[in-house]
């Protein structure tokens, strides 16, 4: 009997997907992933990188039950809306996806996506759309998080997002979709890191452009070496950038500019509908100023406040809605779960002398807390990516007109339901496009009981 040999596996290696053969398929449609789509074969294939209409070749990088995911190899007839990407990193950094579709048409998809599901999962036979909200296509996000990572073999520090097909990290040196003073910051801090004896226990930089001034927050694991906490506050001084080090208990330490108290010069601001609002390097703020600035100015006309009328603003964060809405509405109840960003909320109507805004610390998740509300003639919420399920048996009782500012369309689909089922109407719906050259879709939703 001859000895049969066997092939081993080397130790860790990963079972390798069977090669499969080139196709042609047409794209038709967009998914709500900017994914192409394409019906041509027995099952339904997405491949990123390609827009309807194309013709491409593709190869089945991932076989499932119902559909396949297809890596694009070659476009065989582009779309008239493909255009080449503005920024040198887009075919590796996953922070951007649309970057190849023209910047006009990228909301329509958006809007067309959100139509579907709302038209599919509501069975609503006619939507009453509202112009769409939109910016400048490029230079338009004011804060982002970049993952930072030592590359101790090569003594290299790469700074980036992450990359689309995986989790590694996609070195950049600019990014055309931050304002451009955050851009400006990408390479001078690669540099600066590169430089310090802590390199290897920084994991993150945040960058935050308020109105007036460019922040920093640096995240590192463990305590920075005395020396490299010298060199980047001088960094700091030079680039006139307010710099703080996070640590992984969360503490914030300010390193310029010092000493930095709480007072109205030192804050970090931006101004929204003729108020100015104070925030924190841990709050949250909208990241697109000029859809803020729409958005705000919109939910006050929607919402067509009466003199004598209360208005409650869930999930308030530091009141961006509130404050502004607070010259409108006899009185405004700003609910939040933080704590700090409640105290946000009255620094921030005192400094606007809005005496007829009152701010709460409350769990809107909890059902049971939630009759503690008060009654009011207008809600608006603008509940996290998750929505606000919980709320909505509550919300749903309730007779005042509601403004609902969704940033998933799933969720928002799935809350509309419960609002639908109570008697409300679909009043009015716009699309926000708060993150262009991105998947990323905002709406805004009236809703007004019946």
């Amino acid at each position: 009997m001859g000895i049969v040999k066997h092939n081993k596996k080397a130790r860790g290696s990963r079972p390798q997907a069977p090669q499969t053969a080139l196709a042609e398929v047409v794209i038709d449609a967009l998914s709500h992933e900017a994914q192409g789509v394409s019906h041509s074969q027995d099952k339904v294939m997405f491949v990123a990188g390609a827009l309807p209409s194309e013709t491409v070749t593709v190869q089945v990088s991932k076989a499932m039950r119902h559909y396949n995911h297809g890596q694009l190899i070659e476009i065989v007839s582009p779309s008239a809306e493909r255009v080449t990407p503005f920024c040198p990193h887009f075919k590796r950094c996953g922070a951007c996806q649309l970057q190849h579709l023209a910047s006009d048409k990228q909301l329509g998809y958006k809007q067309q996506n959100l139509h579907e599901q709302l038209t599919r999962q509501l069975k609503l036979a006619g939507i009453p759309w509202q112009a769409p909200i939109a910016s400048e296509p490029f230079h338009y996000r004011r804060r982002a998080r970049l993952g930072v990572r030592y590359r101790k073999q090569q003594d290299e520090i790469i700074v980036g997002f992450r990359e689309a097909a995986n989790k590694h990290l996609a070195a950049i040196t600019q990014c055309p979709v931050l304002q451009p003073s955050l851009s400006a910051l990408i390479t001078p801090l690669q540099l600066l890191i590169s430089q310090l004896v802590s390199k290897s226990r920084i994991t993150q930089l945040e960058l935050i452009a308020a109105d007036d001034t460019d922040v920093v927050v640096v995240r590192h694991l463990k305590k920075m070496e005395a020396q490299d906490v010298k060199r980047l506050k001088k960094w700091a001084q030079a680039h006139r950038t307010q710099l703080f080090l996070q640590g992984d208990d969360e503490g914030l330490t300010c390193l310029w500019p010092e000493p930095l108290a709480s007072s109205a010069e030192s804050a970090l601001r931006y101004e929204v509908e003729g108020s100015q609002l104070h925030f924190n390097v841990k709050n949250f703020i909208q990241g697109n100023n000029a859809v803020n600035q729409k958005m705000v100015a919109q939910a006050r006309s929607w919402l067509a406040a009466k003199p004598h009328e209360t208005l409650l603003d869930l999930f308030a964060g530091i009141g961006n809605f509130s404050v502004p809405m607070a010259k409108d509405f006899a009185k405004v109840v700003a609910v939040e779960g933080i704590a700090d960003m409640v105290q946000q909320i009255r620094h921030n109507a005192a400094l606007n002398q809005r005496d007829n805004v009152e701010a709460c610390v409350l769990n809107l998740a909890d059902e049971i807390l939630l009759p503690k509300l008060p009654q009011a003639d207008a809600i608006l919420l603008d509940p996290p990516r998750t929505g606000a399920a919980e709320l909505m048996p509550w919300l749903s009782a309730q007779a005042a007109r509601i403004l609902y500012v969704a940033c998933e369309p799933s969720s928002l689909v799935r809350d509309a339901k419960v609002l639908l089922a109570a008697g409300f109407k679909l009043e009015k719906i716009c699309v926000m496009d708060m993150f262009p050259q991105t998947k990323h879709v905002e709406s805004m939703a009236l809703f007004v009981k019946n």
